[in-house]
């Protein structure tokens, strides 16, 4: 078979869901024999058989997406500088009211109920198709609603039973200010690395250990008939938002406190994932990548400030 390959600008992609769109795309059209996506560079790199495909009808496929092809904007430009702006007035924002250093009891529940805010559109991600599957075929508001709190209900289960796990773990810990400094710098490490990857600024990360949803291979009909038992598989589910979490329930060196903080990282994740299956495909479409935007803005803030913390308290 022979091979060429090809460079096509694509403008429009704003974080790492819009590659992860684009790659997708390409990789299930027939005769690409591989496609990476680029969101730095704006650029997809294609091999492909010329006897199957052409490059013309690539760039179509494309377009189709809702993309063009070309060269990045300004506009996009200034949006990147504008969120990079975003972030630094956010974390310094964070800092001056959350304080510098973090608490040496452990994080506070208002700042894991506010990661798990900042993460939501992360979880969306990773987990708005089993929602929407969850709800699919209840006919009314109040099935869907009763099938979205259960799936919910069942995520906030099995975080906190999670958090007294990994919170009873942690009192076999001496606590010292070096160990706590270690814990929240890399607390706020994962978030931060988790941000910037959501924002597409990681290529050489194209995902967080975890990051696969073996949920998602669950058969529909088990989805929709019970879905208080999906929530509780996906909350057992390790990903880039749940090890940060982790690692404050285990800091704070108590089964009860573990739990909480986690049930409050729970309750922050909760809001936009209900909002999200009320309005299902009412969205417009070109509003959920500026929603991830946004999230990968919130999450990376977050995480810088957690990372500031942590080192901070040496200075203690």
């Amino acid at each position: 078979m022979k091979t060429e390959s090809c460079e096509i600008k694509v403008r429009g992609m704003i974080c790492r869901s819009c590659t992860d769109e684009v790659s997708g795309m390409l990789l299930r059209t027939k005769g690409i024999v591989k496609a990476t996506v680029s969101y730095r560079k704006a650029m997809a790199e294609v091999s492909f058989d010329p006897a199957l495909v052409s490059p013309d009808e690539l760039e179509r496929r494309i377009k189709s997406l809702g993309y063009e092809t070309g060269e990045r904007s300004r506009a996009e430009r200034l949006l990147d500088f504008g969120c990079a702006a975003l972030t630094v007035l956010l974390v310094w924002l964070l800092l001056c009211w959350g304080g510098a250093s973090p608490e040496i009891g452990g994080a506070s529940f208002g700042a894991l109920f506010l990661v798990g805010l900042s993460t939501s559109p992360h979880c969306l991600g990773m987990c708005g198709g089993i929602l929407l599957s969850a709800c699919a075929g209840r006919e009314g508001r109040k099935a869907q609603l009763g099938a979205a709190l259960g799936y919910n209900g069942g995520r906030m289960l099995s975080y906190t039973a999670l958090g007294a796990v990994f919170g009873a773990l942690g009192t076999v810990l001496t606590y010292t200010l070096s160990m706590k400094s270690m814990l929240f710098t890399m607390l706020g490490l994962i978030v931060a690395l988790l941000g910037l990857n959501m924002w597409g600024l990681l290529p050489a990360l194209p995902s967080l250990p975890g990051e696969q949803n073996a949920v998602c291979r669950l058969p529909d009909r088990f989805r929709r008939q019970t879905p208080l038992l999906v929530g509780l598989l996906t909350g057992l589910m390790p990903c880039g938002a749940l090890y940060a979490a982790w690692l404050c329930a285990m800091s704070s060196g108590s089964a009860a406190r573990g739990a909480q903080l986690m049930l409050a990282f729970a309750l922050g994740t909760v809001p936009l994932m209900l909002l999200f299956a009320s309005l299902g495909t009412l969205l417009p479409r070109g509003w959920t990548k500026y929603l991830r935007k946004l999230g990968a803005v919130l999450v990376t803030s977050m995480g810088l400030k957690m990372l500031i913390g942590g080192l901070l308290l040496l200075r203690g």
